[in-house]
């Protein structure tokens, strides 16, 4: 049997064992075992940054490419020139996972002494009320020669005044958009939020600080065959913010190609937030950090593995436990790289400060992995 059929055979059977386990164990089930990791810092020393996303590009000088995003030195980016918003998006690149990551400083120029004050970021919000405040979650696939991202975006809503302003009658608008670039560098958005709950626009939260069945983030993108599909987080009263999905067999940027599969009361999967997909031969993985059982809010949340066939229907296998240094880790992004004969799959995660008072922060990136299958 050819190598990739018996590559694939393997990763069948191992997904499937996962899958039948997991319909006995679910979200109680400790699967820290599974991966290996070091302890080593991707990156350090920014103020608050996350969802570190990564492509593999064979060949090139920088094969690993990575956006992610957050603060580099201050709180909302106050440190940068003519910045506007709260959360920006930032480019990084690496000739190894694990070797020097560098990120991009403006101007063609790149920082790899881990100087966040030089860390500019590839974009920004613009001043319209659905995407003024917030840039962030982004999720990239690269088809043909083009990158295509969706992220998260967060404007004022229809007064156009901030959440908790005296002032503020409407709450936030959170929404989901859509940018393309040539170079991952320079990018194009979309004219319009890709994604909208369009009941949020100027009415005032329905539950507390979201909207019912709204507040669409958080996406993760796949391009498969001639299809975009987008899994994403939103709010329901019943479940929680949860894991929803769309598609697109159009044009990327136009809201009106994209098509809601499962969202409001019919999700795929409840109280699953922060949702990051990938495709390992015949199966989904998707990785989360929902609340276990611990009372603390953020100790409590813990990186939650789902598996699936059509990537609708899932089943939860198991939890991870935070590095031994680090109160708690959060955010993942999945990876796979298929290296030496094996399949690996690396999940990239923030780490956050902890300490008393607890210091909700993420303070440094790092990753685990796990091999899937070997040649023979």
């Amino acid at each position: 049997m050819p190598f990739k059929r018996r590559s694939i055979l393997v990763l069948i059977l191992l997904a499937a064992w996962e899958v039948i386990s997991s319909e006995q164990d679910g979200r109680k089930t400790d699967r820290t075992r599974l991966w290996q990791r070091d302890g080593k810092d991707i990156l350090s020393g920014f103020r608050n940054m996350y969802n570190f996303h990564v492509l593999h590009e064979p060949g090139a000088e920088y094969p690993f490419k990575a956006w992610f995003f957050g603060w580099a030195v201050e709180d909302c980016n106050r440190h940068i020139p003519g910045f506007t918003g709260c959360d920006a998006i930032f480019h990084a690149r690496a000739k190894s996972l694990s070797g020097a990551w560098e990120v991009y400083a403006g101007d063609g120029t790149w920082d790899a002494t881990m100087t966040t004050a030089k860390w500019r970021p590839v974009f920004a919000p613009q001043d319209v009320y659905y995407d003024e405040w917030h840039n962030g979650d982004p999720s990239v696939v690269k088809v043909g020669r083009r990158y295509y991202m969706a992220y998260s975006s967060v404007g004022h809503d229809k007064d156009r005044k901030p959440f908790g302003d005296p002032q503020d009658k409407d709450g936030s608008y959170l929404c989901i958009m859509g940018a393309v670039s040539e170079d991952g560098v320079n990018w194009r958005r979309s004219s319009a939020p890709i994604l909208a709950y369009e009941k949020e626009y100027g009415n005032m939260d329905a539950a507390g600080d979201v909207v019912i069945n709204g507040s669409y983030h958080r996406p993760s993108l796949l391009h498969e065959g001639d299809k975009f599909k987008m899994w994403f987080d939103y709010w329901t009263p019943t479940g929680g913010v949860t894991m929803g999905y769309a598609e697109n067999s159009g044009d990327f940027l136009n809201p009106n190609d994209w098509e809601l599969i499962r969202a409001g009361a019919r999700p795929c999967l409840p109280q699953f937030p922060n949702p990051d997909v990938v495709r390992v031969g015949k199966f989904y993985f998707a990785y989360a950090d929902p609340p276990t059982d611990s009372p603390h809010p953020w100790t409590s949340r813990k990186i939650t593995e789902a598996i699936s066939e059509n990537g609708l229907d899932w089943k939860v296998s198991g939890y991870i436990e935070p590095d031994a240094d680090a109160p708690a880790i959060h955010v993942p992004e999945a990876f796979v790289l298929h290296a030496g004969g094996a399949t690996w799959l690396y999940l990239f995660y923030a780490c956050q400060v902890g300490g008393e008072p607890y210091d909700y922060r993420y303070n440094r990136i790092r990753f685990m992995r796990r091999k899937l299958s070997t040649n023979g």
